[in-house]
């Protein structure tokens, strides 16, 4: 299948240190670069270019913020910051907007619309609602978000980074999927894949 491979950000959250820097050695040049968690970015992170850092910063302020001066200072590119931090912790984490790209996640792609509303008793419209304005007003270069929420959105400029991407719209750990093209042609800047992105490679 073919898709614009510049515009992937492969997931490495589950593979060995040895294996993550094996796979960015052969792939860095032809995808956009390379998701990383807590458990790989502290080996490997810094040694790279094009590290989005997928933390989900949610905690208080003084805690994010050293959280971000480090990341800051090991040249990381991207770092996830969760839209249910309130507005006040938002709003200090601004002074980082011209350091790194903030990218706000607002719902996660393993969740159906009954979790959803079920936690938030909020329809997926309404929680973007809320959490875009709150990311444009303080800077964020972007957000995540499932390609099947693309509808949903309000019209904004952030850019839409898109996890849970199979080859087959059968899901498993991810419940709101999408095909590659399907999640381009729905508006996705980026496109976030981990094991599907090596059925077809």
């Amino acid at each position: 299948m073919d898709y614009d491979k510049s515009k992937v950000i492969l997931a490495l959250d589950n593979y060995s240190v040895p294996m993550a820097e094996e796979i960015i050695s052969r792939w860095q040049s032809e995808v956009w670069g390379f998701k990383l968690n807590h458990n790989l970015y502290p080996y490997i992170g810094k040694n790279y270019n094009n590290i989005f850092c997928d933390y989900k910063l949610y905690d208080i302020p003084n805690t994010m913020c050293g959280v971000l001066d480090r990341l800051v200072d090991d040249g990381c590119e991207m770092v996830t910051v969760h839209m249910t931090n309130n507005k006040a912790a938002i709003e200090v984490l601004s002074k980082y907007a011209d350091k790194i790209k903030l990218l706000g996640v607002s719902v996660l792609t393993s969740w159906n619309f009954a979790d959803i509303d079920k936690v938030f008793r909020s329809s997926v419209e309404d929680i973007y609602s809320r959490t875009i304005w709150l990311m444009e007003d303080n800077g964020f270069y972007g957000m995540i978000c499932s390609a099947q929420d693309l509808e949903y959105l309000p019209k904004t400029e952030l850019k839409k980074i898109c996890p849970g991407i199979r080859h087959t719209t059968i899901a498993d750990d991810q419940i709101r999927i999408a095909t590659p093209q399907e999640a381009y042609d729905l508006g996705a800047d980026y496109i976030v894949m981990g094991r599907s992105f090596f059925e077809n490679a």
